[in-house]
């Protein structure tokens, strides 16, 4: 079994060694073919059949598979300063066959749409610490607005983004030494949220960070009353500086020159259970955007306190790194193949789900890591056998006595995988280290083999 492996799953709680060791079998055996199917992964009869017996087990579940890689976050977490906790939702379609029955013996797939909400540790320098929390559930039939604005908080979907905060004021209880931030994109901009994190004492409440997407009332001196963008544009710049926007739906990246604003505001109270608050806002808006619609245009809505331009940068590049759970939804969705995977029972599903996810933050973290802190030893990521026996099949000879760095060890992977390490090309993606790790993963098995 690989290090890794072993270590994500030393604390793990199922109550039973045997299924915490069948566990690490099947994470080990995925792992290196994440995209193919579990008969595929597998090279025998029996450890396919095992591994679908240890997903139809009564005693497994989403929470106990999850459990030794949480700790295991944890773990990783202590030894930071500052850990940013990024939460979303992805969809994920499983389409099933079935029987047409107008139709006689035709096949005709159906969907089935299942929405994974998750939150991931990560570094401010976007190195993935691990899964947080994560849940799934199908949305209902679509009910009307004015039966969606009648219900509490507690019935509506919008209670994920609350319940993983709340997972996020675990994480700041467990340790106060460290600074824990939430972060959300424009769908977490729900007034109880803010409500609801007032509720924890100071020294357990996690601070966050939600780009706003209502154009709320502010409460203002004088009583007046004016919309937050209104108040934000009527406010002077305190500084600008250039961000780069990654490539997007086809566009090129490109260089954003952005204003920075700031201003503590007080969002005004609408009825007996929305009450008014106080908060910080840091207004990010380019200047002179190649298309209005397209412009950068961030209205960052937190806790923390800002001041002055120094600590409003740190908010801007805060909420950026959210965008890593986008690409960690990219891995687990296309080299992991999620959706590929077919189970006549929606358990079995969560259950192979779950061990995806951990296998996905290993190819995110890998990928990231030698990134974000190339100089490194390459052991922070990768064991003896791994390096050793990478360096012999691509230089083709004795490694070196001293540990080589993390970014010429992940790039000779890469290499394996396609990665041509040209000027241009800039550092290898997921992709291209996830194939080569597949490739020096079968060096290792002939090695083993071989008795080298």
């Amino acid at each position: 079994m690989m290090e890794w492996v072993q270590a994500e799953i030393e604390n793990q709680s199922m109550g039973d060694v045997r299924l915490n060791k069948r566990l690490g079998n099947i994470i080990n055996r995925l792992s290196v073919e994440p995209s193919k199917s579990i008969p595929c992964a597998n090279t025998t009869w029996a450890e396919t059949f095992a591994a679908y017996r240890f997903f139809d087990n009564e005693k497994v579940n989403f929470n106990t598979i999850m459990s030794g890689h949480k700790a295991a976050t944890l773990g990783r977490i202590k030894n930071e300063a500052v850990v940013l906790i990024p939460q979303d939702t992805t969809f994920l379609n499983f389409a099933t066959d079935s029987t047409s029955k107008d139709m006689g013996t035709l096949r005709v797939k159906d969907a089935n749409q299942q929405l994974l909400h998750t939150s991931i540790a990560i570094t401010p320098s976007r190195v993935n610490l691990g899964v947080v929390s994560a849940n799934m559930w199908q949305r209902p039939e679509k009910k009307t607005k004015r039966s969606r604005n009648t219900k509490p908080i507690e019935e509506k979907e919008s209670m994920r983004w609350l319940d993983h905060y709340s997972k996020a004021c675990e994480v700041q209880k467990e340790h106060p030494e460290v600074t824990i931030v939430s972060i959300a994109d424009r769908e977490g901009d729900i007034h109880e949220w803010f409500q609801h994190a007032e509720s924890f004492p100071l020294e357990e409440r996690a601070n966050y960070i939600i780009r706003a997407k209502a154009n709320r009332t502010l409460e203002l001196e004088n009583d007046d009353r004016l919309p937050l963008w209104e108040h934000m544009n009527t406010l002077k710049s305190i500084g600008k500086y250039s961000i780069n926007v990654p490539k997007h739906n086809g566009e090129p990246s490109r260089c954003a020159l952005i204003d920075v604003y700031v201003s503590e505001v007080r969002l005004a109270g609408r009825g007996r259970l929305r009450k008014p608050l106080s908060q910080y806002v840091v207004f990010a808006k380019e200047r002179n955007p190649p298309d209005v619609k397209k412009g950068v245009e961030w209205m960052l809505l937190t806790d923390l306190v800002v001041e002055d331009y120094s600590q409003a940068q740190i908010i801007i590049e805060w909420y950026r790194c959210r965008w890593e759970i986008e690409t960690y939804f990219r891995v687990i969705k296309g080299s992991c193949a999620i959706q590929d995977n077919r189970f006549q029972t929606e358990s079995r599903m969560l259950n192979c789900i779950a061990v995806y996810l951990i296998i996905g933050w290993r190819l995110h973290a890998i990928t990231m890591l030698a990134r974000q802190d190339p100089d490194r030893p390459c052991t922070d990521a990768f064991s003896d056998r791994e390096w050793t026996i990478l360096w012999r099949m691509k230089n083709k000879n004795a490694p070196p006595s001293d540990t080589p760095c993390l970014r010429d060890v992940t790039r000779m992977l890469a290499s394996l995988g396609g990665f041509l390490g040209r000027k241009g090309d800039g550092e290898p993606g997921v992709q291209t280290v996830w194939k080569g790790y597949d490739k020096l993963l079968h060096y290792i098995e002939a090695a083993d083999n071989l008795g080298l």
